[in-house]
């Protein structure tokens, strides 16, 4: 069986080596009511500050689960490169799958974009949608091994995020399907800092011409013509097999 991970940042109480723990209540209901764990099976809690805790199962009640933290592991699972995604804002449910799957592919930081074609959500919501995000960005730490929680922005326009971005040493890859230049060759040379995915129907004239004047490079991930979810996925894993820890 796989060690269950969670994360425990939130909370006020940080986890000390050689003393008891007590989870949080949704997390030993999870512990207790979903996976049925017992007294003696083993847990991993990260903080999101870096490595791992190896916890054992001590007591488990009606009302809580205490765990005794065996050690600390500095062990970490970033890629090595640090490259920040920025997805334009797509139809919810499909905007929930990039970020998890971001996260399991390494990204370092994810930045909403609200372009021109994208489904921007009324200013009433991006607060909840970005809490929404940051959740499931947690959750697909847990599942992949990662100890450091991806940062995910408020949402900006795309000529909000060009004229905040730094380090111009490393430049910004925009997917532009008409690109004569692929992706592939951009990264055998350096790793990105960003990459700058559309929406369905690609970024405008404008955006395109912003991105030029600011030094982005628009490359492209081969024949087809890809949805935009696919194409931020796509370029991530590319990046991971040409630059990253999948070489």
């Amino acid at each position: 069986m796989i060690t269950p991970r969670l994360y425990v940042g939130d909370e006020p109480m940080a986890p000390v080596p050689g003393a008891d723990y007590a989870l949080p209540e949704a997390a030993a209901r999870h512990i207790g009511h979903v996976l049925r764990m017992r007294v003696g099976d083993s847990v991993a809690l990260f903080t999101g500050d870096g490595g791992e805790f190896a916890a054992t199962i001590c007591g488990i009640e009606r009302r809580g689960v205490t765990l005794r933290i065996d050690r600390h592991d500095p062990v970490e699972r970033e890629a090595p490169w640090a490259v920040t995604l920025g997805q334009s804002i797509i139809a919810a449910d499909m905007m929930d799958f990039v970020v998890r799957k971001a996260v399991e592919l390494g990204v370092a930081a994810i930045q909403p974009l609200q372009s021109a074609r994208s489904q921007n959500a009324a200013d009433d919501r991006i607060a909840r949608r970005l809490a929404h995000w940051r959740r499931i960005a947690i959750a697909a730490c847990e599942q992949c091994g990662r100890n450091r929680i991806p940062g995910i922005a408020p949402p900006v326009s795309f000529a909000q995020w060009f004229a905040a971005a730094g380090d111009a040493s490393r430049p910004a890859a925009m997917l532009d399907a008409a690109s004569e230049r692929s992706l592939a060759s951009l990264c055998a040379n350096a790793a990105p800092r960003a990459i700058l995915v559309g929406p369905e129907g690609g970024f405008d004239a404008a955006e395109v011409r912003l991105a030029h004047a600011r030094g982005a490079a628009p490359v492209h991930l081969g024949a087809r013509v890809l949805r935009a979810e696919t194409a931020a996925l796509a370029a991530l894993a590319t990046l991971n097999a040409i630059a990253g820890d999948a070489r």
